[in-house]
C-alpha cells in the first residue's frame, strides 16, 4: 500500500550514513539474505563536503554542516524506500508458520506438512537421525562385549556402553559406574551377564 512500508522482526539494519543495507533472516536456523547496499547521496555529498572543510574550513565546513542536517531531515524518507525495496525483493524468500509465526527459509520450511520444521519436523531427516543413534548404540554395545589380546594377555574391549569413555578391564565404568561388560564363568569360562548367579553354560555358580 502507498506510504506503508513492510515490516518484520527477523532483519537486521546493517544502514550507515554512506548508504542502506539490510540482513534477513531465518528466525529458525538464522541463516539468510543480505541486500543489495544502496549509496546515500547526501551521505555521499556530506562525506565530501566534510573532507572539503578539513582543508579549506569556512564556506566548504558551513557547507557540510547543511547537507548533514538535510541528511538528518530526509534519511527516514530514504531508509524507508531502502527497506521497502529490500524486503519486496528479499521476503518472498521466507514463508512465515501459520502455527508459530516464526520466518523460515526453505531449507526449515517442512512444505508437505505446510509448517516450519520446528512445528513439523521432516519425518525423512528424523528418521535417519534416529537411525545413525540406534547404530551407535549398537555399536558401543558390541564393542564393550569384544575381546581383544595383546601378546599373551586377553582383555576386553574398555568402552562404556552408557558415556563411550574407554574404562580398561574393570567390571564398572570408573566415570558414570555403569557395568563394563560379561563376567566369566569360573568353571568353563562361558561370558556371563554382570548381575548373573548360575552360568547358563555350564550351571556353575558365578560370583
Amino acid at each position: 500500500m502507498p506510504g506503508f512500508t513492510p515490516f518484520t522482526d527477523n532483519y537486521s539494519d546493517l544502514s550507515d550514513q554512506a548508504g542502506y543495507q539490510f540482513e534477513f533472516r531465518c528466525d529458525n536456523c538464522a541463516s539468510g539474505y543480505r541486500s543489495e547496499f544502496i549509496r546515500s547521496n547526501l551521505g555521499t555529498a556530506g562525506s565530501l563536503l566534510s573532507g572539503a572543510s578539513s582543508v579549506l574550513g569556512g564556506f566548504f565546513g558551513s557547507a557540510s554542516n547543511a547537507a548533514d542536517r538535510a541528511k538528518d531531515i530526509t534519511d527516514r524518507g530514504a531508509r524507508d524506500d531502502a527497506l521497502k525495496k529490500a524486503a519486496n525483493e528479499i521476503m518472498p524468500l521466507f514463508t512465515r508458520c501459520p502455527r508459530c509465526s516464526r520466518w523460515v527459509d526453505e531449507t526449515c520450511w517442512n512444505e508437505a506438512r505446510g509448517l516450519c520444521i520446528a512445528c513439523a519436523p521432516k519425518l525423512a531427516t528424523e528418521m535417519e537421525a534416529e537411525r545413525a543413534s540406534v547404530e551407535i548404540s549398537q555399536m558401543r554395545q558390541k564393542m564393550a562385549t569384544e575381546t581383544v589380546f595383546t601378546g599373551d594377555t586377553e582383555a576386553r574391549t574398555t568402552v562404556c556402553t552408557n558415556c563411550g569413555k574407554p574404562v580398561g578391564s574393570e567390571k564398572f565404568c570408573s566415570n558414570c559406574g555403569t557395568p563394563t561388560g560379561q563376567d566369566k564363568c569360573p568353571q568353563c569360562g562361558n561370558d556371563v551377564p554382570p548381575g548373573t548367579r548360575f552360568c547358563g553354560n555350564c550351571g556353575a555358580k558365578v560370583g
